[in-house]
Order: C-alpha cells, then sequence, then structure tokens
C-alpha cells in the first residue's frame, strides 16, 4: 500500500502548526496542496521518497523532516500571495537544514 502525504501530515496537524481553527475550512484544500508540496519538495531535497519500511530507494519520515515540512506548509501558507516587500529564498536555511541531515551525497 503507498503512502500519501495526507497520511504523513494530516490537515488537522497543518492547522495546528498555523494556529487555525479545525472548524476553519475555507483553506483546506490548499492546505491539502501545501502538505502535498512539502513532502514532493522535502523528497526531491532529500534525494529520496519516505516508506514504511527502509530500502535503497526510501527513508522514514522522520520527526525532523516532519517538522521541517511543517515549517515549509508554513512558510508557502504566509507568502501565498504573487508579490512580497520580503527577500525569499528557495528553501528558508532552517529547513533546509532540518532536511540537509538525510540528504543523499551528490543530490543537485
Amino acid at each position: 500500500m503507498e503512502t500519501t502525504s495526507t497520511d504523513l501530515i494530516s490537515i488537522q496537524e497543518a492547522k495546528a502548526h498555523l494556529n487555525l481553527m479545525d472548524d476553519f475550512t475555507l483553506d483546506d484544500s490548499l492546505l491539502t496542496g501545501f502538505i502535498n508540496v512539502s513532502i514532493e519538495v522535502a523528497q526531491k531535497h532529500i534525494g529520496k521518497v519516505f516508506g514504511e519500511q527502509e530500502t535503497d530507494l526510501t527513508i522514514p519520515f522522520y520527526p525532523a523532516i516532519k517538522v521541517g515540512c511543517l515549517m515549509y506548509i508554513a512558510h508557502l501558507y504566509t507568502n501565498r500571495e504573487i508579490t512580497t516587500d520580503t527577500a525569499q529564498t528557495i528553501i528558508p536555511m532552517t529547513i533546509s537544514s532540518l532536511w540537509n541531515v538525510y540528504r543523499e551525497p551528490c543530490i543537485y
């Protein structure tokens, strides 16, 4: 059985991280998209996919990776407008430092 992004991070976890009320459902589809994006970006950054059983091609969804994903979701949610006065980076340093521990050598 394949693991999905919402199995790794629930919408309730994302809302709790963003300090959004559970009954605020207006942005649920947006948050689901950000959950999917955060998982995809983390996998690309690390160079492996997340799976229940570790193989040569998979890595467990460690707590540091999950925290980085939640932070990335918050980054996307906060900066969802096309323009901003704040300088932006591709992946903020704090998130990158959480994921770099698990990164495969020679990934881009």
